[in-house]
């Protein structure tokens, strides 16, 4: 069977080959230093925003494999190495099944980065073979006991599991999930997934490795640019699933460590920790002397916010985006009425107020369709009907519009 990973590979002959025949280095180079002075410029632009008052953000990744995978080999030395490298707080692994998952696996403070365990248990696959094959799974993690999903099968009793040990269940890959049904069962979804836009890109695997091979050394972010796109079927989905109920969507790093050309790894944890992360929106404590608190992140915590849809997802490879907000207001200048993932009711005088660090593409959608968009740092929109809104944000980089941030909804009930 001809697999996304061994398609990729193959792909290098044919690169290969294309070197013997006068590659154009040159004009490869001057593009990738364009991209580098861009993105330069845009992470120069950057300007730190006030703390959101009440509230507390940290950074992570979620879907990281380790070497309890049978298709990773990574140590938890270098994965932690990379998760402080990318300066992450947390980290949510998600192995394929095997037992030691709960005997061997990382779990809680390690190192300053807190280490949530899970597994990614397969739900099937759209076709049975060739390049068209798309497979789904669901990421389940937060479990408090030992759980192997083979003892549930690919059903709703498989879900059922997971919810009756408090954890969360995520659809990985989710445009290869065979059954809608998946989707009414889960917490959430992957709006974007490394591998996904790779597979979506195989036409021009061999073009990338083949820039692999020949600027890799100076230009590995750069390379990566390539890959920033937006996923139009997963967002489209999202979408419609947001409509119905509060429906999280999150970005899938999906990290293996497990791609080498020559020895030289094209999805080292350092770059895929810090090319795509999960920023989380935590509310800070008061205590009964009306003192405001900011205890450190907990699993508790993290969990608490992803269940509630506290979530933005950003490619931090372009620019920093911490320090994002989007909030509704009463008023321009008034009381938080609620952030990402709350619901708020729909009362005169909202005022939805998007903020970001790097001046860009703001656009508001309701209901998976623009209402405002703007350029520059700031976007208010005044509420006039009720709706699921969200935020896209994105940079300009060179010629084109790259996407940046994407911002779980606030829910306007009527």
């Amino acid at each position: 069977m001809l697999t996304r990973r061994r398609f990729i590979q193959a792909g290098l002959t044919v690169a290969l080959g294309s070197i013997l025949t006068g590659y154009g280095g040159y004009r490869l180079s001057a593009s990738l230093q364009g991209t580098r002075e861009a993105l330069a410029a845009l992470r120069a632009s950057r300007t730190p925003l006030a703390l959101l008052e009440g509230y507390r953000e940290f950074r992570g990744v979620i879907h990281a494999h380790t070497r309890l995978s049978h298709d990773s080999h990574g140590t938890p030395a270098e994965i932690l190495s990379a998760a402080s490298d990318a300066k992450l707080n947390f980290l949510v692994t998600t192995d394929h099944y095997t037992p030691d998952i709960f005997t061997e696996g990382m779990q809680g403070l390690q190192e300053n980065v807190v280490v949530t365990r899970g597994v990614e248990a397969p739900l099937g696959c759209t076709r049975d073979r060739g390049l068209g094959r798309r497979c789904g799974a669901v990421l389940a993690f937060g479990l408090r006991d030992p759980f192997n999903p083979d003892a549930f099968g690919r059903g709703k009793p498989l879900f059922d599991a997971i919810h009756d040990q408090g954890a969360l269940a995520i659809i990985a890959h989710p445009r290869g999930a065979p059954d809608a049904a998946y989707f009414e069962w889960a917490d959430g979804m992957e709006i974007y997934d490394i591998a996904d836009i790779m597979r979506d890109r195989l036409v021009e695997v061999p073009r990338y490795l083949l820039d692999f091979l020949l600027a890799h050394a100076e230009y590995q972010d750069e390379l990566f640019v390539s890959i920033v796109e937006r996923l139009n079927w997963h967002l489209r989905q999202w979408d419609r699933l947001t409509r119905m109920r509060r429906f999280v969507g999150i970005a899938g790093n999906d990290a293996h460590q497990n791609l080498a050309i020559f020895g030289l790894h094209v999805d080292p944890y350092p770059l895929i920790f810090r090319a795509l992360n999960t920023h989380i929106v935590v509310p800070t404590e008061t205590s009964e002397a009306l003192v405001i608190l900011d205890p450190p992140l907990s699993e508790g915590r993290l969990l608490a916010a992803l269940r509630a849809g506290r979530v933005f997802s950003s490619f931090n490879l372009l620019a920093d985006a911490s320090g994002f907000h989007f909030v509704a207001r009463r008023g321009d200048a008034g009381q938080i009425l609620g952030v990402i993932g709350d619901q708020v009711g729909m009362q005169e005088g909202t005022v939805l107020i998007v903020r970001s660090p790097v001046p860009g593409e703001l656009v508001l959608l309701r209901d998976g369709f623009p209402v405002s968009r703007t350029v520059g740092r700031s976007l208010s929109y005044a509420v006039d009907r009720p709706g699921v809104y969200r935020v896209e944000v994105s940079l300009r980089v060179m010629d084109r519009w790259r996407p940046w941030i994407f911002a779980n909804p606030i829910y306007v009930r009527g």
